[in-house]
């Protein structure tokens, strides 16, 4: 029996389920129905892109584990985004420059090239073929993935710091005594920094030949970095995409086992999570308020996160985030975009019922230090914009739900499984300065 069939008879088997198949069982009853359903909802396997040469990709595997890029010399692209943790940090919330807690949790970067937007807000997103940010993008930016590298690096809390911060060799944060309007100034002297270093030179000179370093801007870093993520995390090999199969793989009918199956005919038939879990990516791209606990600092001085609202200042966008991608979302606790939820089991039961979970919500499950700064008495307000579609069309039982449960384990890569801890992790990088490794444990949860 293979681990993933033998770990579904035991969850079966804790929660009281019956009849759990083993893989391989050959798949009878509603597939083809499922199948239409799946047309129905706009899925199929997203191929992984070219993402370009090796060069270029080790040029981006430099850049995202080099804290040359922030201001104070203390962090990373991958401090937040660890291979090994599957492109997160497996906290609720990130730590970010001064130490405290980040308003939001990571998004793993899985599967971008099919995102539409960026961020839990989407305040980077593609319209009619344009990509619309909130400020002035650098001339040559041409993707989505693109765009979003250079934003972590302008904010003070992410990456830039605050002035008079110094690395910890005593050099002073020069990004950070810029004027936070000064993207390009702030972009270019991140620039003038990587150039310095001889390693980058060369680095550079490799993935973009017939390119004088003086010609090199903030453009062909973040093409750098974005290639390296497409080539670490653009991933199709789970059960679910050999179900779908593709133009060069016929669909497997027997790659989802029982349990997943019918977890799959609900999710996609009359559950009703395909209304905002669809296409490739199983999210719609769209933004709905879905009750979430206000956990953390928020973004204001009332410690809100009113989410896309900050965008549109639509009334009508209060409180809603972008819908996640589910690819690989077994692997990526925690859930919601303030880490509200450890278990995934939890965060899908929270759907069927959003206004009892917020109600109810106690924070037990959040990391110690967190557990005192839940704002209950923002809920009132939260519960009042949920969004109606986000509500199942019918109720679920128990088993249901874990049949749910495990149609999602379906969308966990292989790769991503396989990874060891030192997975995509150079031994150095040419500023000379520590690369970010896995952290000994998970964070620390009661």
């Amino acid at each position: 029996m293979s681990v993933r069939a033998n770990a579904l008879s035991i969850i079966g088997r804790a929660h009281g389920l019956v009849g759990v198949a083993i893989l391989g069982v050959a798949v009878t009853g509603c597939a083809q129905d499922l199948r239409g359903e799946l047309v129905a909802a706009g899925v199929f396997s997203p191929r992984s892109l070219e993402v370009g040469k090796d060069d270029l990709v080790t040029l981006g595997q430099m850049l995202f584990f080099d804290r040359e890029l922030s201001g104070s010399r203390n962090i990373a692209c991958a401090t937040c985004h660890l291979p090994a943790l599957h492109a997160g940090d497996a906290r609720h919330l990130s730590i970010g420059q001064d130490g405290a807690r980040l308003s939001r949790s990571v998004i793993e970067p899985f599967n971008r090239s099919f995102a539409t937007s960026m961020f839990w807000d989407g305040r980077i997103e593609e319209r009619d073929g344009e990509i619309v940010a909130p400020l002035p993008l650098p001339e040559g930016i041409e993707t989505l993935l693109e765009a979003q590298a250079l934003f972590p690096l302008l904010d003070r809390h992410e990456m830039r710091g605050m002035a008079g911060d110094h690395a910890e060799d005593g050099r002073a944060n020069e990004l950070a005594m810029l004027d936070d309007e000064a993207s390009e100034a702030i972009w270019s002297a991140i620039v003038a920094r990587i150039v310095a270093i001889e390693g980058y030179r060369a680095l550079l000179a490799s993935a973009f030949p017939g390119v004088t370093i003086e010609d090199i801007t903030i453009v062909h870093l973040a093409r750098a970095i974005a290639a390296f993520e497409s080539h670490l995390w653009e991933l199709t090999d789970t059960s679910f995409d050999r179900f779908l199969g593709s133009v060069s793989n016929p669909p497997d009918e027997g790659a989802m086992a029982e349990p997943e199956r019918r977890g799959a005919e609900l999710f996609f038939g009359d559950a009703g999570c395909a209304r905002c879990h669809s296409g490739p990516l199983l999210s719609d791209g769209a933004f709905h308020a879905i009750g979430v606990p206000q956990i953390g600092p928020g973004r204001d001085a009332l410690h809100q996160d009113e989410g896309r609202f900050a965008v549109t200042r639509d009334p009508a966008d209060r409180f809603a985030f972008r819908t996640p991608s589910l690819r690989n979302v077994s692997l990526t606790a925690p859930y919601m975009h303030d880490g509200a939820f450890v278990r995934l089991e939890d965060a899908v039961r929270h759907h069927l019922d959003p206004e009892g979970s917020l109600a109810a919500y106690d924070g037990s499950q959040l990391s110690p230090d967190l557990q005192g700064q839940i704002h209950f008495e923002l809920s009132p307000l939260i519960a009042a914009a949920i969004d109606p579609e986000v509500r199942p069309l019918r109720a679920l039982s128990d088993e249901e739900l874990w049949d749910v449960v495990f149609f999602l384990g379906t969308l966990s890569s292989q790769t991503e499984q396989a990874l060891g801890p030192e997975a995509g992790i150079p031994r150095s990088v040419p500023s000379g300065l520590p690369v970010d490794a896995p952290p000994s444990g998970l964070e620390q949860r009661p």
